[in-house]
């Protein structure tokens, strides 16, 4: 797969503030039944981005992969970081976060492994979260069609429920951070610019006890 909407122009900043705001947080009003079913965005803006896999900084693009652009240092990957709301008093049967938004390019899925997802907690997005601990162990993402992903995240969302939480937190990232080629094989998440990171390009779809 190879991106047709964008030219290879991301954007990366090292060591500096975290990303703009340009999306709006989720709240319970941006939830959408049907079935049974509850579909939360993304949140988007400040508490989103990517970073490094092995050094402190940040970006504001939803991003996956290596060689970010040219002097991106070799062996080194990129991963992005997501976060949702959750409903309060609810009891959750299954939870997956979809997107339909995926662009590639190269062949990251290919070169670079599975598609791993991770719970993790932050308070604020920074440089200082690229090595933050995992809460529970990675789960693979499934690839379908050329635009979709899927994850079943039903643990990670059940124990922040239990914990009493408002937030749920991920960390999508390869199994492999670089190939060392010295080409882009990225994933990347996004409608019309790279660089923006906007509330909707994931879902997290809840099935709950009625």
């Amino acid at each position: 797969m190879v991106a047709a909407r964008t030219a290879l122009a991301l954007s990366f900043l090292l060591v500096v503030t975290a990303c703009s705001n340009s999306g709006s947080s989720a709240t319970l009003s941006d939830t959408a039944t049907g079935g049974g079913l509850i579909s939360i965005p993304n949140q988007g803006g400040a508490m989103e981005g990517h970073t490094p896999t092995g050094f402190a900084g940040t970006g504001t693009g939803l991003f996956a992969g290596d060689n970010l652009n040219s002097s991106f240092p070799e062996g080194q990957g990129v991963q992005t970081y997501l976060t949702f709301a959750l409903p309060a008093d609810i009891t959750v049967v299954s939870a997956r976060i979809t997107s339909n938004e995926l662009e590639t390019i190269g062949s990251p899925f290919e070169d670079l492994g599975l598609l791993l997802v991770e719970p993790v907690e932050y308070s604020s997005f920074g440089p200082e979260i690229f090595d933050l601990p995992a809460l529970d162990s990675s789960v693979r993402c499934r690839v379908i069609g050329e635009s979709s992903i899927e994850c079943d995240v039903t643990s990670a969302v059940q124990a922040a429920v239990i914990e009493g939480g408002d937030t749920v937190q991920f960390r999508l990232r390869f199994e492999r951070p670089a190939d060392n080629d010295g080409q882009p094989d990225l994933a990347m998440f996004f409608r019309s610019d790279s660089n923006t990171n906007e509330s909707g390009l994931f879902d997290l779809t809840l099935t709950p006890i009625p």
